[in-house]
């Protein structure tokens, strides 16, 4: 009798710790980031802030769950995020295609940036044009024959796979791609196992802040006789796994209240320009 009472305790326990952890589960909602990308994302006082993190942060607050970040590898946020199983949204500075949309659902866009090329301020020369815009710029053009860094699974290594491909502005010159997980490492790597770095334009400038020796300018299109340069540009989104129909209401709720201004707001707060 006594081992029955014990057998049915232990069940009882169990049940209520399972509930215990399923309800806890609901009420958290963990966000895939990658705190490297300022001013979207990045570790401040030991702590992962950005713009991405405000965002976050006020979904959190319409749905009544507590959020937590954690920052893993860019290029598994997509795949994470779509299988739902540790997270079921990722805010990173994520751009905006045909082939994540086949994986998970993406909020409305909410931010528009080009990319940039950083390079070493001595080699200027080969890289620097004057635009249509009437602006400093470096064309793909210039890229031919050097060693490109990207972060894996970005945009800019997207926008880098098809230049380098057959019918790519750089196909066939001896340009060649140089993977980075880490943008700080690429950064560094800059003038000496890569020649130049492709990444958004707000974290470009961030990483070579303070930094002597980099510069770093919009990448371009070049256009045809009579017609404008194309800058490259990224648009964000945040995504989230398929079915989630409730966060992804409520993300677009809340880039619906913040608006353009509200988001550039939050973009100028954590470059501390506000």
């Amino acid at each position: 009798m006594k081992k029955i009472i014990s057998l049915v305790l232990v069940a009882a326990l169990m049940l209520i710790s399972v509930f215990a952890f399923t309800s806890c589960k609901k009420e958290t909602l963990v966000v895939y980031t990658e705190a490297g990308f300022a001013p979207f994302e990045y570790v401040d006082g030991g702590s992962i802030v950005g713009v991405d993190v405000d965002i976050m942060n006020k979904v959190g607050e319409k749905l009544g769950k507590k959020v937590v970040f954690e920052s893993v590898n860019f290029n598994s946020i997509i795949d994470a995020v779509s299988a739902g199983q540790l997270t079921n949204v990722g805010a990173a500075g994520i751009s905006k295609n045909p082939e994540r949309a086949e994986k998970v659902w993406f909020s409305n866009e909410y931010y528009t940036a080009k990319l940039y090329v950083i390079y070493k301020t001595d080699a200027a020369a080969s890289y620097e044009s004057t635009t249509t815009d009437e602006v400093t710029g470096v064309y793909w053009d210039s890229l031919a024959g050097k060693k490109i860094a990207v972060q894996t699974g970005t945009t800019a290594d997207l926008f880098l796979g098809d230049e380098l491909a057959e019918g790519g502005t750089i196909y066939n010159t001896g340009a060649s791609k140089v993977d980075f997980s880490s943008l700080s490492t690429a950064v560094s790597d800059v003038g000496l196992n890569s020649d130049v770095l492709i990444i958004d334009e707000l974290p470009a400038k961030q990483l070579i802040a303070g930094k002597d020796g980099y510069a770093c300018a919009p990448l371009y299109y070049q256009g045809g006789e009579g017609e404008a340069d194309e800058a490259a540009i990224d648009v964000y989104a945040i995504c989230v796994t398929p079915g989630q129909q409730e966060l992804l209401d409520a993300i677009n709720e809340v880039l619906t209240e913040l608006g353009e201004e509200g988001i550039q707001a939050l973009v100028n707060k954590h470059l501390g320009l506000d």
